[in-house]
């Protein structure tokens, strides 16, 4: 693959495996954002063939404390990624998709109850398209909710819900909410937000000496998209499911500001078209594929 290729594959992927997702609802007050690249190298398609892509993801958002018990925040997210495919025989021999983009928002709500419960919402809309997409048929939307609690000053549990209308497909599912400070050092927390690409993964985190943080952890990220109208598959639905399982090293820049190095693999990808209808046209599966990324965290 072409060295510019590489480099706008690499800004994609951090966007599109959410990385660098920041909770909003749970920041101090003030803005937060940030922003990632990321690149997975080519890896085998079953058919034959092989494909890559590059991603930047970035997010901002900021949240209010409506009284002593409640917040709203708002959350805005854009994501970018730049396919590249060679020779995908198993999808008749044409590039399914190129660019795509997301853009969306959230709306989160907390409320805590006297007795110490968490209740969340956030709803969510979010437009995820193939450059050349028709803009109104590219729209999603949905929301997930949770319930958490303290339950001692080092552990809280909780679970949730989500539920969004995506492309041409309904998809629901639970998530765990755990934040473990197993010890000073040793922490067991969510890397990602739960939301339309799915559940919010595991991460457990170690505090080394020299102020640097190394961790380890996995997700389930599932993306639906439209396809461009005058593309090999016009107006259809492209969709791309995958297991990031990495590790990461990372520490505070100034109190305010932090980044992390990633590196890991997908793993059980696939990558499918359905027409327009949301009926299956074409699905590969694609070999476990390396990954890196770097993240930059911070709010003002």
């Amino acid at each position: 693959m072409p060295a510019p290729c590489l480099v706008r594959v690499a800004c994609a992927a951090v966007l599109s495996t959410g990385f660098a997702a920041v909770s909003v609802a749970q920041s101090p007050p003030g803005v937060s954002f940030s922003v990632a690249p990321v690149v997975q190298f080519d890896s085998d398609l079953d058919s034959g063939g092989d494909a890559a892509y590059a991603a930047v993801l970035m997010s901002l958002g900021t949240s209010w404390a409506l009284d002593g018990q409640s917040s709203l925040g708002v959350r805005l997210r854009l994501d970018y990624e730049d396919w590249d495919f060679d020779k995908p025989l198993g999808f008749g021999g044409e590039q399914p998709w190129d660019r795509l983009y997301r853009a969306g928002v959230s709306i989160p709500y907390g409320f805590t109850t006297e007795s110490g419960w968490r209740l969340g919402l956030s709803p969510t809309i979010e437009s995820s398209g193939e450059s050349g997409a028709n803009f109104w048929d590219t729209l999603e939307y949905g929301a997930t909710g949770s319930v958490s609690r303290a339950l001692r000053p080092d552990l809280t549990l909780g679970v949730g819900v989500g539920v969004f209308e995506k492309i041409e497909k309904t998809s629901a599912f639970p998530f765990l909410i755990i934040d473990w400070r197993i010890n000073d050092r040793l922490r067991l927390t969510n890397p990602f937000p739960a939301g339309p690409a799915g559940p919010a993964g595991l991460e457990l985190s170690y505090v080394l000496d020299s102020g640097w943080t190394a961790g380890l952890g996995a997700a389930y990220r599932s993306y639906r998209f439209r396809l461009d109208s005058d593309g090999p598959f016009p107006d259809g639905v492209g969709e791309h499911r995958f297991i990031p399982v990495f590790v990461q090293l990372g520490r505070d820049l100034t109190e305010s500001l932090s980044f992390k190095l990633y590196a890991g693999a997908s793993t059980g990808t696939t990558l499918r078209v359905d027409d327009e209808k949301g009926r299956r046209l074409y699905e590969e599966d694609q070999d476990p594929a390396v990954m890196l990324g770097v993240s930059l965290i911070g709010r003002f």
